[in-house]
């Protein structure tokens, strides 16, 4: 399929799709220049959507497209990219999972993502003495992270504005929209483990909701049913679960793998 049909059937499926949280990676990769669509020879029955591009790598199942085009949307992809279904094609994607089988030694399992919307803003408590926030510049140092976090904040702030808490100089809180769509963006929150209980995240999470309202763009807080810190942070900072999606794995996942070795 060339550039020009693949953009074509790009914009079909962006039409068909609701601009909700359930569908921000969908309709997210479909936004993109790079996107890349999998099919049979009906159209109408679905298709598999793919970002594969720099440091992006994520697959979504819209319908129930034949297992050949999500096996060949997974072909080149890092065992840690996901695979995102919803609740009404989810037992369709574990079928063409099973007949494409295992991949480097890890089976697929899928768990529920839960989405929220910003229902209230709470206060917060104030910033601690040495605490300040703002937007990660090209320059500021990252070299104190781990390894993994390293790698998804130096891809991240290539990609867009990462807010982050310096905690006497030191960055150690960041926030950014892994994704986004014309009204929404995905919160991504990421808190050095020395630094949290401190209300730091609170912060971050709040600077970079009043940036991205400048774009109208609402926040929506995905976070899985087995990751209850995330889930009780969000509705620490006032988030309340709205909808849900599917997402499947081979192990640990992250959206931001190219590259990334450990």
């Amino acid at each position: 399929m060339g550039a020009v049909e693949v953009h074509g059937l790009a914009a079909r499926l962006l039409a068909d799709l609701p601009d909700v949280p359930r569908w921000i990676e969908t309709r997210a990769i479909l936004r993109s220049p790079h996107a890349q669509l999998f099919t049979g020879p009906v159209l109408a029955d679905g298709a598999v959507v793919r970002l594969l591009h720099d440091a992006m790598s994520a697959v979504a199942v819209v319908g129930r497209p034949p297992a050949s085009a999500l096996a060949a949307a997974l072909d080149g992809t890092t065992p840690m990219t996901p695979v995102v279904a919803q609740p009404e094609n989810a037992q369709a994607v574990v079928e063409m999972l099973a007949g494409i089988g295992a991949r480097d030694g890890e089976a697929w399992r899928g768990e529920r993502m839960l989405f929220h919307t910003l229902s209230v803003s709470p206060a917060l408590l104030p910033l601690a003495a040495g605490v300040s926030i703002r937007l990660l510049a090209d320059n500021d140092a990252l070299d104190h992270l781990p390894s993994g976090l390293r790698h998804e904040i130096t891809h991240a702030r290539m990609m867009c504005g990462v807010a982050a808490a310096f905690t006497d100089g030191t960055a150690s809180s960041f926030c950014y929209p892994c994704f986004t769509t014309e009204s929404l963006w995905d919160v991504s929150i990421d808190t050095l483990e020395e630094h949290r209980g401190r209300g730091v995240a609170a912060h971050v999470v709040r600077f970079m909701i009043d940036h991205l309202r400048r774009d109208r763009l609402e926040p929506t807080w995905g976070a899985l049913e087995s990751n209850t810190a995330s889930l009780h942070l969000a509705a620490r900072l006032g988030f309340t679960p709205v909808d849900g999606n599917v997402v499947f794995s081979r192990g640990p996942w992250a959206y931001l793998t190219r590259g990334y070795t450990g």
